[in-house]
């Protein structure tokens, strides 16, 4: 692990001389466009989408466990190396050498003791390797809504169907019975008539009976259609309502592959969500009492990446996987549950009590923290490419998470004001986006500068920002590069104002060209 210097610490938590100056003599601004293949899945609200396809309309999940605006989307083409983040129980996510991501270096000591004892950083991707630790922030928004509204109105034309209630409590019970529909439901919607149909094994009569009790407590709906397969093997339990099948369409999806959760439910309280839960994997999923794990599948992407946050949230550690899926649909999503805790949750959730033999493995590849799920890299691979890449800008936390990394929408990126009265520079502010280093650098670099005259500024090297901190670990000697070339850009930007050659003072650095972004 690169442990930081003191004065890093320092300049990092508290930086001097944040901010702008609105009418700066000059500015500079260096960095690094950092960028996502195209396919990368993006946690939105409330979907997984594909970079290529967000826009600013949207909003996205960020390192602090909220959503945020997206402001732009940024496109671009690159052609060369780029790395490939195979991450323990979430997938693969590629990503251009400088792109920032929320990690734990571990070298060779134990990674449990460094989560308690060190701050996570963001890390460029070619900083990473094998065994480094990833993380992924636990969802934290909550709307814990009592009642929602029966947002289907009834035709005109309409004088036959049920009377539903105006508003839905949204309760336990209430939940459960959507977990039992995104797993066993299904509806038909005409113009004039609909089913909401569940069907389950003919063995289930308790969910049946369940869902019986728990469509009556909501809708106020007192008969169903029992009708069993030929073969009397599976029962299709069938409520007839136009409205409220559409209801069910609007909020739930109709067809498998569509099905998910609007954002209002992902939100609930953590109690309800267990209700969810409940009803979910008694439908799709099953606990394997003699192989000790719990598995959940479903061919819907959205659903299953949903399903991921859930579980999160509850702190419950699963493995995300693809599989074949049967008929037309090419693949099926796989999430299983086999950690020791984490299976004792769900066992619970779902109210089966078992003894759980402790596994004989290492417990520590993935773990919960307050705010962050940890889990480890398992491969990274470095790989040719060549054709469009994208960024996106977020509001506030300048942060997004796909489907395996929590990434910085920005590389390390610097931007210096200075103001200069009689060539001397009287007052310098910096804006930064990246790294401890990175806002350690540039705040050191201003403490240097202030005061100085313009030769005396020019002579400030990366060298004498890195010595002032009490030294940069290797990987992070870049980020002196980049406080010098904002400082030197400053500079050029107010001689070019002034009418004066700025030529005389090249960019120089005191570490190989190869470091530099």
């Amino acid at each position: 692990m690169e442990q930081y210097s003191e004065k890093v610490m320092q300049h990092f938590n508290n930086p001097h001389n944040v901010g702008e100056i609105p009418d700066a003599d000059g500015v500079g601004t260096v960095g690094n466009p950092v960028c996502v293949i195209p396919d990368t899945l993006i946690f939105t609200n409330p979907d997984i989408k594909e970079i290529k396809n967000i826009s600013n309309e949207f909003r996205v999940l960020s390192h602090d466990g909220k959503y945020h605006n997206v402001e732009l989307v940024h496109r671009r083409v690159y052609r060369g190396k780029i790395r490939r983040f195979t991450v323990n129980n979430l997938g693969v996510s590629i990503v251009t050498p400088e792109h920032r991501i929320l990690a734990l270096k571990t070298g060779k000591r134990d990674k449990f003791r460094l989560y308690k004892e060190y701050m996570p950083d963001w890390y460029a991707a070619e900083e990473l390797k094998k065994g480094d630790l990833i993380l992924h922030p636990i969802p934290k928004e909550t709307n814990d809504k009592q009642k929602i509204e029966f947002d289907v109105e009834k035709p005109k034309w309409d004088f036959k169907s049920k009377a539903l209630p105006g508003n839905i409590k949204v309760d336990n019970s209430f939940c459960r019975l959507i977990g039992y529909y995104l797993a066993e439901g299904y509806v038909r919607t005409d113009k004039c008539k609909g089913t909401v149909g569940f069907t389950f094994n003919s063995k289930e009569k308790a969910y049946i009976n369940d869902v019986l009790i728990l469509m009556k407590r909501a809708f106020k709906i007192k008969s169903a259609k029992l009708v069993y397969s030929k073969r009397k093997t599976a029962i299709d339990v069938l409520f007839y309502s136009a409205r409220l099948a559409r209801f069910f369409e609007k909020q739930f999806g109709k067809g498998a592959i569509r099905k998910r959760l609007p954002q209002w439910m992902m939100k609930l309280s953590l109690v309800k969500q267990k209700a969810l839960l409940c009803g979910m994997f008694r439908g799709d999923g099953y606990v394997d009492l003699k192989r000790q794990r719990a598995k959940y599948v479903t061919i819907s992407r959205t659903l299953a990446y949903q399903l991921r946050l859930l579980l999160l949230r509850q702190k419950i550690i699963s493995n995300f996987s693809k599989g074949r899926a049967y008929g037309i649909h090419k693949e099926s999503y796989l999430v299983y549950i086999q950690e020791d805790d984490s299976l004792k949750k769900i066992a619970n959730i779902l109210g089966i009590d078992f003894n759980i033999t402790p596994k004989r493995q290492n417990r520590y590849k993935s773990w919960f923290g307050k705010d962050f799920y940890y889990t480890t890299i398992r491969d990274i691979a470095s790989i040719d490419y060549k054709g469009l890449v994208y960024n996106l800008e977020v509001e506030g936390a300048h942060s997004y998470v796909s489907n395996a990394l929590t990434l910085h929408n920005c590389g390390d990126v610097m931007k210096l004001y200075i103001k200069v009265k009689d060539d001397t520079i009287i007052d310098v502010k910096f804006k930064t986006f990246g790294c401890g280093a990175a806002v350690a650098t540039s705040s050191m670099v201003t403490d240097l500068v202030k005061g100085k005259t313009i030769e005396e500024a020019l002579k400030i090297s990366n060298k004498a920002v890195a010595e002032a901190l009490g030294g940069l670990p290797p990987v992070k000697m870049h980020c002196s590069v980049l406080a010098e070339q904002a400082l030197r850009s400053a500079l050029t930007d107010y001689y070019k104002k002034i009418g004066r050659d700025p030529s005389s003072f090249a960019p120089k650095t005191d570490i190989d060209q190869h470091h530099k972004h």
